[in-house]
């Protein structure tokens, strides 16, 4: 399937859980036994079990692991607060993702990670009681998947089994929590925790891959969805199971299987889905990673794929400049990739970038779940990589040329204090908008003009209704709208590149962007950028546009600075001491401005303003500019 072509319609069927054929191509046999001959005999993961007590003292005396023991001590005195079906049932009786469930879930899961910390930093016991009341209270939860993955609760109600984000990884902090306490757990808790994880994980999985049982599509999808719940089915195998050709197993399936969330990024490394989602799936795929080169002695490294390698970059090359990114598709405004990844991604391709700080064992005790913790708080494979010397890596512009993206930055050392982004793409890339020819202007360390980025997901935001949402469709985006028609979704809706011309003085972009728009009458539309870096910097977008018959035709600024019109052709937008001015031009057809703010919940609380610019009258062909050029304060 092409990069979510299905659309996001219904639920789970958008994410691919859904019954149909089985996979046709399993696991290589010799594979297996390969690998097997890799591992230990006896159980190996990352990080070290409890019983070393030299691992864990060391960790026990920084004051950040201390504080982790503090706060064990004050959830134990909270009262567990109960999953009941009611609290359960809120996503399907309101269409939301509410604070009551999230709380609930969060204070009963999140005890696992942090009491089992608490009791391998100490080593005294007085966690374990609390902590076997927990294990068996979620062991007795009908189904580990979150409620609005459940839409038919067919989980709930024990019709089928699922594995989605939720259950991975809670089955990563459950069998982690086995194996780093062992028998200091007793025999009864031991057993009903490995049953559930079977039941309810490992099996799942096995049978999917095998071809016996229900689909759980995210495992050969393109998604942040395959490189999470791998990471988690494979932790929890690894840490149950004392049968190497048993968890040889687990790792070849993932091996194979996560070859698709690779091909996801393209040759260019571009993740369609936004900063925020490289960061959690890209994240775990790298926990991924670090997990199999550990336990089979280096023999299996996914860092060395070719894919692996471009999508690591994806966060500095999307870089605009200071702590800016695009948000583009399902991200928040002013999200940044995650630090302790970047610095053990720079570390393990030695990349010697100097901007990046060294990760610290202190930071180590901030990650909420047991793999992140074992992974970054132990010896590690970027641990062992020699420190590289420092690289200048700036660059004045990258380019995802399978992704659609074009970033432009100044030159070092200029006047020019202008960074851009510039969009095309197609309109059924994961965590879709219709946003093809949208674009981000950067002045100094303000984001002047913006893609608004996520909402606030509910029930909408994954169903055929998605583009209702004025932040999702292409209304919420500085694109044209054309003949009153908005963008439409889908693969055939996309930007084709006309030209492409990059110089240190400037670049030009042009593209196609009349399959977004299903207007019968429509013969031509094209928008070029111009980003000029002499100067102070200029940025000029330009749609050219004809109709077989007079047609109406408008664009639109996005921001969540003030705005004044100083003038009919002179827009000026401002925020926190930065300033740009957009100046119209279009010989066809004088034009209005008017505003409105774009009345949906941003991920991020904002109130995005859209300011449009649309034609007086209806015209057969025409030019419409705006050039957008930093102001003198």
């Amino acid at each position: 399937m092409d990069r979510f072509r299905m659309g996001w319609a219904g639920g789970m069927v958008a994410l691919g859980i859904l019954c149909a054929p089985a996979f046709s191509d399993g696991v290589s046999t010799a594979r297996v036994t390969q690998i097997a001959g890799w591992l230990s005999d006896s159980q190996s993961l990352v990080g070290r079990p409890a019983a070393d007590r030299s691992a864990w003292e060391r960790l026990a005396s920084l004051p950040a692991f201390a504080n982790l023991v503090s706060q064990a001590v004050r959830r134990v005195r909270e009262p567990m607060p109960e999953l009941t079906e009611e609290i359960y049932l809120l996503f399907k009786t309101t269409g939301r993702r509410t604070k009551e469930y999230q709380r609930t879930r969060s204070q009963r899961h999140g005890r696992i990670p942090l009491l089992t910390l608490a009791e391998c930093l100490e080593y005294r016991g007085r966690f374990l009681p609390p902590l076997e009341v927990t294990l068996r209270s979620i062991c007795a939860e009908p189904t580990w998947v979150y409620n609005f993955h459940d839409r038919d609760l067919s989980n709930w109600k024990g019709q089928r089994t699922d594995i989605d984000l939720g259950s991975s990884a809670l089955a990563s902090d459950l069998g982690l929590c086995l194996w780093l306490l062992g028998d200091r757990l007793s025999a009864e808790c031991r057993a009903l925790v490995t049953a559930r994880l079977r039941e309810r994980i490992l099996e799942p999985y096995r049978q999917s891959v095998e071809g016996r049982g229900r689909r759980q599509g995210w495992i050969t999808a393109e998604h942040n969805w395959n490189a999470v719940c791998h990471a988690g089915v494979v932790a929890a195998a690894l840490a149950i199971s004392t049968d190497r050709m048993e968890r040889a197993f687990y790792i070849a399936a993932a091996e194979t299987n996560i070859q698709h969330f690779l091909q996801g990024f393209g040759p260019d490394g571009y993740c369609g889905e936004g900063m925020g989602y490289w960061n959690y799936g890209f994240g775990h795929f790298v926990l991924l990673a670090e997990t199999l080169a550990q336990v089979t002695g280096g023999r299996l490294d996914l860092f060395e794929h070719p894919a692996a390698k471009e999508a690591a970059l994806y966060p500095s090359r999307i870089h605009l400049q200071h702590d800016i990114y695009p948000a583009f598709a399902d991200c928040g405004v002013g999200t940044r990739p995650t630090p302790w990844l970047m610095a053990f991604l720079n570390r393990r391709y030695g990349w010697g970038a100097p901007q990046i700080p060294s990760p610290t064992l202190a930071e180590a005790a901030e990650a909420n779940d047991l793999l992140s913790v074992l992974v970054r708080a132990f010896p590690n494979s970027a641990d062992r990589q020699p420190v590289p010397p420092t690289a200048d890596r700036y660059e004045i512009r990258s380019y995802f040329r399978h992704g659609g993206v074009l970033v432009g930055r100044p030159l070092r050392g200029s006047e020019c204090r202008m960074a851009v982004a510039l969009k095309g793409g197609h309109n059924a890339e994961p965590h879709n908008h219709n946003d093809l020819g949208t674009f981000v202007v950067a002045l100094g360390r303000e984001t002047l003009i913006l893609d608004p980025g996520a909402e606030i997901y509910t029930a909408r935001t994954f169903s055929s209704k998605r583009y209702e949402s004025r932040l999702l469709n292409s209304w919420g985006h500085p694109v044209p709208v054309v003949a009153g028609t908005l963008q439409k979704p889908g693969a055939d809706a996309r930007a084709v590149v006309l030209e492409e011309a990059f110089e240190d003085a400037r670049d030009v972009w042009t593209l196609d962007l009349r399959s977004a728009y299903p207007v019968p009458t429509l013969r031509h539309l094209t928008r070029t950028f111009v980003f000029e870096r002499t100067g102070r910097g200029r940025l000029t977008v330009t749609d050219r546009f004809e109709f077989e018959k007079p047609e109406t035709f408008g664009v639109a600024l996005i921001t969540c600075g003030q705005w004044t019109q100083r003038s009919a052709s002179e827009l000026v937008i401002t925020e926190h001491g930065e300033s740009v001015e957009a100046t119209i031009r279009c010989d066809e057809s004088p034009w209005r401005v008017s505003a409105s703010p774009i009345e949906e919940e941003s991920s991020r609380g904002l109130r995005p303003i859209r300011i449009g610019i649309d034609l007086d009258r209806p015209v057969q062909k025409g030019t419409l500019q705006i050039a957008i050029v930093p102001r003198t304060p």
